[in-house]
């Protein structure tokens, strides 16, 4: 396997980066874009809220909260479908840097990535649903296997502090099911149910060193947001002290927030996607698939069972399970 000899996760996933600069640059496009028609959405409507302000305040509330909660819910929409055409591409891309060292040459990263995706998925609800699938089992292990308490250097008495910490671990599980991803491409076996399995029961066996890095992204997230929100609100407040309107300081607002949130997405979410993948990688080079893992999450999670049902079918036979193979990722026949 070839994980890029010089420096550690955090450096890697920084070099990464700096080879897949085109998807960047198409995050940027595609956020702008979406961030340039949300103030649009944003001005029409909260002008027609404050039309109604003085005449009808049910109609200028209603129109209040569809001009603030319209672009949250497009953007939910858009990242299950186009947005996540492109992450998919990313992860598939980031993945074969990490295993071959280079992607083919005189064809575009984007449309390499997409063409990885179609060949590993056939289909971008096959892997939409994959990936919700192997989310779902990882808090599942989590909330089963993985003892907050013992990871924290506190005595008796941190019951609290525990919950707290239990609730960070579960909001940082965000990118460990892309690292999951990333293993089943980087299997290249046609059947990409059963990869992912074994891609769970791998992380199953060395999860700490994964999250730990997944609490650390998730507080390197918080502070990129709290920067950022900051450094675009004062701007912002600029913009509510020359305006009395109140309809046009909430609407300030809420972009301040909308534009902040859509940077994270494009500029830091990379970054975090990809400091998860070396780490997962880097973790489970070597190491054995072990069977008793797998009837460790069979017995806790439906989901997981299902995973089996759905490489039963998808290989069109009932296959038997091979836990002979390793964490180390095939290359390209």
């Amino acid at each position: 396997m070839n994980i890029m000899n010089n420096g550690g996760a955090f450096g890697k996933a920084f070099q990464l980066l700096t080879k897949t600069i085109p998807f960047l640059g198409l995050n940027i496009i595609v956020y702008g874009g979406f961030f340039l028609v949300s103030v649009l959405w944003l001005v029409i409507f909260g002008a027609i809220a404050f039309f109604f302000s003085t005449r009808v305040e049910l109609l200028a509330f209603i129109f209040f909260i569809i001009a603030v909660v319209g672009p949250f819910a497009v953007l939910a929409f858009g990242k299950r479908y186009i947005l996540y055409l492109i992450k998919g591409a990313h992860i598939a891309v980031l993945t074969k840097y990490l295993t071959d060292g280079e992607v083919p040459e005189g064809k575009s990263q984007i449309a390499y990535g997409r063409e990885i995706v179609q060949e590993n998925f056939r289909d971008v609800s096959i892997l939409f649903a994959l990936d919700k699938m192997i989310d779902r089992v990882i808090r599942r292990f989590t909330r089963r296997f993985v003892r907050i308490v013992d990871m924290l250097p506190l005595g008796g008495g941190a019951s609290k502090v525990a919950r707290w910490a239990s609730t960070i671990v579960n909001q940082s599980l965000s990118y460990v099911d892309e690292a999951i991803l990333s293993y089943a491409i980087a299997r290249n076996e046609k059947n990409v149910w059963t990869s992912a399995r074994q891609g769970i029961i791998l992380y199953a066996q060395v999860y700490k060193p994964v999250l730990m890095t997944a609490i650390k992204v998730w507080f390197l997230g918080r502070a990129f947001f709290l920067g950022l929100l900051i450094i675009l609100g004062i701007p912002g407040v600029i913009l509510m002290m020359m305006f009395d309107a109140v309809w046009f300081q909430l609407i300030t607002i809420v972009g301040v927030f909308l534009l902040t949130s859509l940077m994270i997405r494009a500029i830091f979410d990379p970054f975090a996607t990809a400091y998860t993948l070396v780490t997962y990688h880097q973790s489970i080079d070597g190491v054995e698939v072990n069977p008793e893992w797998d009837e460790r999450l069979k017995s806790v999670s439906d989901t997981f069972r299902q995973m089996g049902d759905r490489a039963k079918q998808f290989a069109g036979t009932s296959m038997p399970e091979d836990y002979s193979t390793s964490g180390e990722v095939r290359k390209p026949s």
